[in-house]
């Protein structure tokens, strides 16, 4: 139905299993414990939102719950996963059995992601603290708290020497990732933060917003080098070019865009969505962009002529998340159809549909070696 379709995290809602009729867009508890859906006229601490845009809260997990974000060990044996409302999840990878659970956060886990050495797991949750667990042990090394709401995303930065995050609270935060200190506090968006990381140098944060902006940060004073204002809604993905030279952002006015990452000038629209983009960003070498939408369909554009190369169809609901495989030679893509699909990249052939999730595919990543 079209009004499990939008948004990507609930701020301030009341406890699942809560809701009753208060006005016609929010359905009786008789809705599946995995979708909520709140009218924003009837909520009284709902920031408004653009003409047309409306919140919800999806779960798309196994275990009645949302799975918010997985991916495969540096190693490619294992995967980890956000799955339920407080752990951090670890799955043999070549089996599918349940190798660990991670305990600690006390709300949904909604986002996690490995340090460059694959030693630490970082993980972002709606009970507002981002952790740092021992990938090998499963051990709770660090709780780094200082968001006051649902944290949404969380890296490492290339030297694994920090770690950035951003949250519904309007804020992005960069950590030592060592000793845990809070070293700067970006402000600037003036809604929740979306989507955050690091430039391949380190030097820069990108982040954005459900404020429609694209915003540079420089990641050693915190200070904001440029705010992008071009999109018309909310953005939802955003990502450097391998070389740095350029910021590739997905947002919900339908639209994928290029920037300068140096003067954050628009250098070009991408347009053939129709719905909006969850997901985008480059390939290896830089010369292809994936991106993923809520029209059901993934993307391939050439990087520098901004040519429409492929459009991938199969998937029968909104793509979520999309990315190349370290080589390059294929694209992962995964939906609420529940399905992750794996496609050849310079021919956009359909090579293998994986069904065993139980509930829609939000996040994932492929082995470096890409098998």
């Amino acid at each position: 139905p079209q009004w499990q379709r939008r948004g990507i995290a609930l701020p301030d809602a009341p406890p699942l299993g809560m809701l009753t009729r208060a006005g016609s867009g929010i359905p009786t508890r008789s809705v599946p414990p995995c979708i909520r859906f709140i009218d924003t006229h009837c909520h009284p601490n709902f920031t408004p939102l653009p003409p047309g845009a409306t919140w919800f809260a999806s779960a798309l997990p196994g275990h009645g719950c949302p799975v918010t974000s997985c991916a495969y060990s540096p190693d490619g044996r294992r995967i980890f996963s956000s799955a339920d409302h407080h752990t951090v999840r670890v799955w043999d990878a070549v089996t599918g059995h349940l190798l660990d659970i991670f305990e600690g956060h006390e709300n949904w886990v909604s986002s996690c992601a490995y340090s460059p050495d694959g030693s630490r797991i970082v993980s972002g949750g709606w009970d507002k603290t981002v952790k740092v667990w021992d990938a090998a042990t499963g051990q709770l090394l660090q709780t780094l708290r200082g968001h006051v709401n649902h944290v949404l995303s969380c890296s490492y930065s290339p030297d694994g020497l920090r770690i950035v995050s951003a949250a519904v609270d309007s804020t992005v935060r960069l950590w030592d990732s060592a000793t845990g200190q809070l070293l700067h506090t970006l402000r600037g968006h003036v809604n929740q933060v979306q989507s955050c990381s690091f430039s391949p140098d380190g030097s820069r944060i990108v982040s954005g917003g459900w404020d429609s902006t694209v915003r540079i940060w420089d990641a050693t004073t915190g200070h904001l080098l440029h705010t992008l204002a071009r999109h018309l809604n909310q953005v939802f993905s955003c990502s450097y070019s391998p070389d740095g030279s350029r910021i590739v952002s997905g947002a919900y006015d339908n639209t994928v865009r290029i920037w300068d990452a140096t003067t954050g000038q628009l250098l070009q629209t991408l347009t053939g969505h129709r719905d909006g983009v969850f997901s985008c960003s480059y390939s290896p070498d830089g010369s292809r962009i994936v991106s993923g939408a809520f029209d059901s369909t993934v993307r391939v554009w050439d990087a520098t002529t901004c040519q429409l190369l492929h459009v991938l169809t199969g998937h029968g609901n909104d793509v979520l998340s999309c990315s190349y495989s370290p080589a390059g030679s294929r694209i992962v893509s995964g939906a609420v159809d529940k399905t992750l699909r794996v496609w050849d990249a310079d021919t956009g052939q359909l090579l293998q549909t994986f069904t065993e999730h139980e509930h829609g595919v939000s996040s994932y990543n492929l082995s470096p070696d890409g098998s």
